[in-house]
């Protein structure tokens, strides 16, 4: 693996963030000494990093793929800088580094994670890409209040909720210590009204996406995943435009790229690996 933190701004049109950037969610980029004609852009979840995303760029990166993954504004720094940003500027930012790396390779392909499963969406009908792989994909969101979001947004900055580390997760990041309980105690600690309804408008701008949708896409669903039901996977499949495929992968939750059976998550990688070599 040849990772570099050295990567364009593709935030610098965006929210700016107020607080540090923590080592885990650096923006990060896998590239080759020697020049490749192909590359995959990836796009993180809602509340989530970059680093979650390491070990799908390992799996790609040694296929003969570079890889890139922006940070969105908000993430991996503050609940207030969090709060602060919007749907448009989680977007934009993958927009812009999906602009920037598609000047410089002949293919590029787009892999998401849950939200950024529907972000990838978006980026792929925007940029007409050839291919798409969805993990999780939020185009579904059942426990998503929308109507009580709406008017609550205004009045209620945050909500307490339980969250406790879980040391059964093996992260691929090079982090700096502390990273999960930071980010536990600014993040997942909560639930976030205005945050939710910014991933609400991510969401409607997906599925409206998927009407003119292209690209060949494989989207996997997990019978453990409590997030995302099987429904948002065959959403992005059941099309008629493109050559679409969906895999359910019965053992396996909704944080696909880290999750704690091993074997299922190798399954997952492997299937997204093949999809992008070209194995229908």
């Amino acid at each position: 693996m040849h990772i570099t933190y050295t990567v364009p701004a593709w935030t610098a049109h965006h929210y700016q963030d107020k607080k540090a950037v923590r080592a885990c969610a650096r923006p990060w980029a896998m590239i080759h000494p020697d020049p490749v004609h192909k590359a995959v852009l990836l796009c993180h979840g809602y509340t989530g990093y970059p680093g979650e995303l390491i070990r799908p760029g390992i799996d790609l990166y040694e296929k003969g793929y570079d890889v890139y993954c922006p940070r969105y504004p908000g993430h991996g720094t503050s609940s207030s800088d969090f709060l602060a940003s919007k749907a448009e500027d989680w977007i934009g930012t993958a927009y812009d580094a999906y602009a920037y790396i598609a000047q410089r390779y002949e293919n590029v392909s787009v892999v998401g994670h849950s939200m950024g499963g529907a972000i990838a969406t978006i980026i792929a009908d925007a940029f007409a890409s050839d291919q798409l792989v969805l993990l999780a994909p939020a185009l579904v969101i059942p426990n998503l209040p929308v109507k009580t979001l709406r008017f609550l947004r205004f009045f209620v900055k945050r909500t307490r909720k339980s969250w406790q580390p879980d040391p059964d997760y093996r992260f691929y990041y090079e982090g700096d210590e502390g990273d999960d309980e930071y980010l536990g105690s600014e993040y997942w600690s909560y639930q976030f009204p205005k945050g939710l309804w910014e991933l609400e408008r991510v969401r409607r701008q997906a599925v409206a996406s998927l009407d003119h949708l292209a690209a060949d896409t494989l989207s996997i669903s997990g019978g453990l995943d409590q997030t995302i039901p099987v429904e948002a996977s065959k959403l992005a499949t059941e099309r008629e435009k493109g050559v679409n495929k969906h895999l359910h992968i019965e053992d396996i939750g909704h944080l696909m790229p880290y999750d704690k059976n091993l074997d299922a998550q190798n399954r997952a990688m492997a299937a997204l690996v093949s999809w992008l070599e070209g194995e229908r």
